[in-house]
């Protein structure tokens, strides 16, 4: 099967975003999600060549700015977050708000269900991912 006829599959057997319980993460939403993500972000180091972002792997819980041999702006470097479900919500909201002067172009998810889903993804996922 092809990896777009496998998303739209999954689309129809999740239902529409957000179709978990308001306080459950939806994981297959996340999944969806994360693809735009992935296009600049490996989950795992050894994926990350050539990649236009840091990898995550590792993400929860480690410092921002810190991933060995990734380029960061100075601006993440100096922001000393920690990553947390909180701080990354806050993050994903507008990255450009969390982080003024960072480098990532991305507009932001709109919706606290998206991110939710997205974070519980990446908590899932980066478990064995190495």
């Amino acid at each position: 099967m092809t990896r777009t006829l496998l998303a739209c599959l999954a689309i129809v057997l999740a239902g529409p975003a957000g179709a978990a319980g308001a306080g459950e993460p939806d994981l297959v939403n996340g999944r969806l999600l994360f693809a735009r993500c992935g296009i600049c972000h490996a989950l795992s180091h050894e994926g990350s060549k050539g990649k236009k972002g840091p990898a995550l792997a590792g993400l929860f819980g480690r410092k921002a700015g810190t991933v060995k041999g990734f380029r960061y702006s100075e601006a993440m470097r100096t922001k000393g977050v920690v990553w947390s479900e909180a701080t990354l919500d806050a993050y994903l909201t507008k990255p450009s708000a969390f982080v003024p002067g960072t480098t990532m172009i991305y507009g932001g998810l709109r919706r606290k269900s998206d991110r939710r889903d997205v974070i519980a993804y990446l908590k899932n996922i980066l478990r064995t991912a190495r």
